[in-house]
């Protein structure tokens, strides 16, 4: 899903688009869902977000992200002292912590968006793509 290569798959000749060159990878569609979603998890009907939650939300996407992309890592001491600002403690993650529940809740359910990447690439892009068709195919 994630790839470390640079090389655009998919590239247009300035002259092609007017002056603009634009270079299209298929590894950034995921992460674009991704953060889309957590835009609009975010706004959540105008309610504000809990910092503590925002944060553990966004630690879980990150430790979703390493699984699928192992060129990237998470830095602990960033996150380390996120929490610490936050006043999160590792007790508070685990069984029986204040945010276990809500922890455990987000990591099932950015494990199942990232195992349906496949699937929302071919729905997007795939033969009958709704976004644009045919601009993906399997390998």
């Amino acid at each position: 899903m994630c790839s470390n290569r640079h090389q655009p798959c998919l590239a247009v000749s300035p002259s092609q688009s007017g002056g603009l060159a634009i270079g299209l990878r298929p590894a950034i569609f995921p992460v674009v869902v991704i953060s889309a979603l957590l835009l609009l998890s975010s706004l959540g009907g105008g309610q504000t977000r809990d910092p503590q939650q925002a944060a553990l939300d966004d630690f879980v996407v990150a430790r979703t992200l390493t699984d699928k992309c192992p060129t990237w890592q998470i830095d602990f001491a960033e996150v380390g002292r996120r929490f610490a600002q936050l006043k999160l403690q590792p007790a508070d993650l685990q069984k029986g912590g204040r945010h276990a529940s809500f922890f455990d809740e987000r990591l099932s359910y950015y494990s199942g968006l990232l195992s349906r990447m496949s699937q929302m690439a071919e729905e997007a892009f795939g033969p009958n793509g709704l976004i644009r068709k045919n601009w993906m195919k399997r390998q």
